[in-house]
């Protein structure tokens, strides 16, 4: 069978062919008919010349279509109401001379002259000599293009020769074409005794048409139900596809009842559709980095008689991922039975197991370990992986299957002797398994299937002896013709199925026959596929099961009657397959850089696709529980996608008329400070559980904009073009003497410059303020702003002053970064410590959180898109870079909590968020143990909004001291006009 992709839009612009040509009166009044079909036809053919493969072979059958009609009118009429193109396209004898002069014929790729003298359409005369009884059980031979895409290809021989050889039926089925099931076809024009009777049939039919099923209105209907239906034509067969046949004595319904019986009596709950509806609101949001807001609803705002501000309550758009870098491609992944933990098998022969608790803000390796020599001195490149009730089985290119046992601190009760920590040590080995493909255990026993490259499918037993010993028994050995590249039990762990590169899927039956006694296996179904088959999933519910392999295409098949369903096309072969555990999405490989997300109750519609940075996807997996979507494949990293909405909190997003260039906690955490491109400056309640609006100003001619609250909390700095305010929040006035102020903010000191204020920053204990524009000043806030130092670099662009206030550095155009002492009294007696060129522009900078005296770290990044971490050592006077974490694009803000966690803000919409904690030890890095610093490198947390449309332009922690029962709050602003409140809970 061939599966073609094609599209809605080619799809509707051939039956606005086929509405033309066929429910319209043919007079002179619908000459012009040719020329707008000609157009449609021209822009279909160009789309099949670049993304659209279907098309052509559509167009060819949309060009026989119009032939009959046309022949069947000079059949009956010679003239009178036919145009001279149709009298021409009726003409059975083709020459290069006289073949097709309309400008629709000219257009169909499909059926051109070269194409029309080398035999692609049939014999015309051998049609017309039959009647229309005749016609339908015609010999005539199919054409080339009987196997046709969509609907068509899942024809059988016959149906595809009836297709051919009658244009009646080949009429209805291209009305049925994605969504036209209502069009009946008109019936076909009778032979008459003249042409006058022939051309008052013709215009009574379509005088007719008023009270006729096949109206205009019907067909604008049902053109339209074809618009908002899918946007791939799938393949749809009720017959079994293949050979089937069955050995069992048992029936289906008998077999699906002993299945149901083993399934969980709770169904699991699915966090997708709120996950899948916020991607696809910011896949279609028509924000850019330039503009913000959503066009429409800024229109509608403007309709509205009253004004409501400059801020709505919007739907959050973020989509939270975790990735990890395993420098290589990984294979295979497995979730823990509860979902805690996820196994990772990697092409560098290491198993690495990731602690995922719902708790912690970041993830954490916590095993990495090489999968060293085995019992036949083997090693493993880890292929296949499974997480079964007790062990953990893992196999691939070493002869071998190593059994896992994993000791956790959930399982503590169980830990060895001697093990204080988690371990994962090999407890056996299943030697001469050859090269092990897939691995599969059935549900709540240590029963493990086995697929190899020795055409072998292996049923063995892991059994614990009385002396706690591990060993493994082979209760069954299934040979097949080839390599078997897929095995699975069924949700329930009565059935199992097993692929092989043949095309062959076999399922078994495996239950108990006698008691005491293993497992049988009894052959249930068998089914041939066109090519090799890669991957098997059942349907958590067991109704369905899913194939994927090197025929492009996933086969849905009906366990029921063990019929093909549905067949979706693919661009490239398909690998793997992964259902929910909720089962009403359906994940799929087959596209280079992506993978692709169906919706099962919506017939396999693909609602979306998840893009990938360069590489081909392997493998997917969901969580237990669905609220987790890992994915892997011919890339370094690895990336987990969260699809539940807990760390996203209800009422803090809002969108605002302009981009969000400034964000800032007060303090004590309860007011949240925006500011906008705009020059308005809001502030908000953060403590209520939405937000509130309590202030708003404008300031300044906006553009670039700086918000800073002093950490004492009271006095707000905010910097705004070329106006730098100070505004005092605590009423300090003398009672009758000075007016009183029920404000919460009033002005404190205005500074106008000719030039734009690039940065400004207080220090540690509100003494002094650093304000930038063309050069750096040093303000004393106790006395009035007066400035007290002048620092010589030029375009700095981002300062700032250690946590303990004893080192105070600059960054930005200059590409130097300066670092000053500032442990004196007066920032005049600073001196400078070092000056460290890079060939850069660096936007931003930020400190960690000072631990001990005279060891500080500093991160800084810009536009070599990369966030720098550098090692001061103040008392040895030396500096030391200890850490390069890579960005996918300029860095624009960065923020490093006292807990440890950096999060990044970068030009593409991403805020990557790396724990560093392990710098909080006390000690240098060169004393460290490296794998601490190996976690900061490859786990990373991304929150992602408007990707590629949106640039991350502030962003800042809330103070461990306002912050209860230790949530990580982080705000996000960027120039898609969102400001965002996430929830990050605290590891601890």
């Amino acid at each position: 069978m061939k599966v073609i992709h094609t599209s809605t839009n080619a799809t509707i612009d051939l039956l606005q062919i086929a509405t033309a040509y066929y429910f319209n009166p043919m007079d002179d009044s619908d000459l012009n008919a040719d020329e707008l079909a000609a157009s449609i036809v021209s822009e279909a053919q160009r789309n099949a010349q670049t993304e659209l493969r279907a098309t052509s072979e559509i167009l060819k059958l949309a060009g026989v279509v119009l032939r009959d009609r046309a022949s069947s009118f000079s059949r009956g009429n010679n003239s009178n109401g036919l145009s001279p193109s149709m009298q021409n396209a009726g003409n059975s004898n083709y020459s290069s001379s006289n073949a097709l002069t309309s400008p629709i014929a000219n257009s169909i790729g499909g059926i051109s002259n070269s194409s029309i003298n080398s035999g692609l359409l049939y014999d015309r005369s051998a049609i017309n000599s039959l009647s229309d009884d005749e016609e339908t059980g015609s010999n005539v031979a199919i054409p080339e293009y009987s196997h046709l895409p969509g609907k068509f290809g899942s024809l059988s021989f016959s149906e595809s020769a009836e297709l051919t050889n009658s244009p009646t039926n080949r009429t209805k089925l291209l009305s049925k074409l994605d969504g036209l099931e209502g069009c009946n076809t008109p019936r076909r024009l009778d032979r008459v005794g003249s042409n006058d009777d022939a051309s008052g049939v013709i215009r009574n039919d379509f005088r007719d048409a008023a009270v006729s099923p096949r109206t205009r209105s019907v067909i604008e209907e049902a053109m339209g139900n074809a618009s908002s239906g899918s946007e791939r034509v799938k393949s749809i067969s009720r017959k079994p596809h293949g050979r089937n046949h069955t050995t069992t004595t048992l029936s289906n319904t008998a077999v699906g009842e002993m299945e149901t019986a083993r399934l969980p009596k709770v169904s699991l709950s699915e966090m997708m559709p709120a996950w899948v509806k916020r991607k696809i609101t910011a896949e279609s949001t028509g924000t850019r980095k330039s503009g913000v807001g959503n066009s429409t609803q800024s229109k509608n705002s403007e309709q509205k008689q009253h004004y409501y501000g400059q801020y709505e309550i919007h739907s959050s758009e973020t989509i939270i991922s975790h990735e990890f870098n395993r420098g290589n491609w990984t294979w295979a992944m497995e979730w823990s039975p509860d979902g805690n933990y996820l196994a990772l098998a990697t092409e560098n022969h290491d198993l690495a197991i990731v602690d995922a608790g719902m708790s912690a803000s970041l993830w954490k390796v916590i095993h990495d370990d090489h999968i060293g020599r085995l019992k036949n001195d083997t090693t493993h490149t880890i292929r296949a992986i499974a997480w079964g009730t007790t062990f953990i089985a893992i196999g691939g290119t070493g002869d071998a299957v190593s059994i896992i046992e994993p000791y956790l601190p959930a399982s503590s009760s169980l830990r060895p002797s001697g093990i204080t920590k988690q371990s994962f040590r090999v407890v056996d080995v299943i030697t001469e398994t050859g090269f092990v493909s897939a691995l599969s255990w059935q549900k709540n026993s240590n029963i493990l299937a086995i697929g190899n490259r020795e055409d072998q499918c292996l049923v063995v037993k892991v059994c614990r002896g009385n002396d706690s010993s591990v060993n493994t028994n082979i209760l069954h050995n299934v040979e097949r013709s080839d390599w078997v590249n897929a095995v699975r039990f069924s949700p329930g762990g009565t059935k199992l199925a097993i692929g092989d590169r043949s095309g062959l899927l076999s399922v078994f039956l495996f239950v108990v026959v006698e008691q005491g006694e293993p497992p049988a296996l009894s052959s249930l179904q068998n089914i041939t596929m066109e090519d090799n088959i890669l991957d098997i999933q059942w349907a958590p519910d067991a109704k369905y099961l899913y194939v994927g392999g090197e025929d492009y295409c996933i086969t849905v098949i009906g366990t029921s009657k063990w019929d093909v369903l549905q067949k979706i096309g693919r661009d490239r072969w398909v690998p793997f397959l992964a259902p929910s555990r909720g089962g009403s999405y359906l994940v799929s490989g087959g596209s280079e850089n992506s993978v692709s997300l169906f919706d099962v109750k919506k017939e396999w519609r693909e609602i979306t696709s998840l893009p990938l940075d360069g590489g081909i996807p392997l493998f997917a997996k969901w969580h237990p529980k669905d609220q987790y979507l890992a994915i892997s494949g011919q890339f370094n990293d690895v990336i987990v996608y969260e699809t539940s909405c807990r760390r996203l909190l209800e009422g803090k997003c809002l969108r605002s008329k302009s981009a969000v260039v400034a964000v800032d906690f007060s303090p004590n955490g309860k007011i949240l400070a925006v500011g906008m491109e705009s020059g308005i400056i809001t502030f908000f309640d953060a403590g209520s559980s939405i937000f509130v609006t309590l202030y708003e100003t404008v300031i300044g001619t906006g553009g670039d904009v700086t918000i800073r609250w002093s950490p004492n909390g009271r006095v707000i700095a905010i910097s705004s073009g070329s106006t730098f305010v100070l505004l005092d929040t605590v009423y300090s006035g003398e009672s009758g003497k000075h007016p009183q102020n029920n404000s919460r903010f009033f002005v404190r000191k205005v500074i106008q410059a000719g030039v734009n204020f690039a940065s400004l920053t207080f220090s540690p204990k509100s003494e002094w303020l650093a304000l930038t524009d063309t050069r750096t000043q040093i303000l004393d806030i106790k006395n009035n702003c007066n400035c007290v130092r002048v620092l010589d670099q030029e375009n700095v662009l981002s300062s700032g002053w250690s946590p303990d206030g004893s080192l105070f550095a600059l960054v930005g155009t200059r590409d130097v970064v300066s670092i000053y002492d500032a442990r004196a009294k007066s920032p005049s007696d600073w001196e400078l410590l070092f000056s460290i060129s890079f060939d850069i522009t660096l936007n931003t900078l930020c400190w960690g959180p000072s631990i001990k005296k005279g060891l500080q770290y500093l991160a800084f990044g810009g536009d070599d898109k990369r966030a720098t971490v550098l090692e001061i050592r103040t008392f040895e006077r030396t500096w030391e870079e200890i850490l390069g974490i890579p960005s996918k694009s300029n860095i624009n803000d960065l923020d490093w909590n006292d807990k440890g966690l950096l999060c990044i803000g970068d030009d593409d919409g991403v805020v990557s968020i790396v724990d560093l904690s392990y710098l909080k030890s006390g000690r240098a890095v060169n004393e460290m143990n490296y794998n601490w610093q190996r976690q900061g490198l490859i786990c990373t947390m991304k929150l992602t909004r408007n990707l590629g449309r949106n640039a991350i332009t502030s962003l800042r922690w809330l103070s461990s001291n306002a912050v209860r029962n230790n949530r990580n709050l982080l705000v996000v602003g960027g120039s898609d006009g969102i400001v965002e409140i996430v929830d990050l809970p605290d590891r601890r």
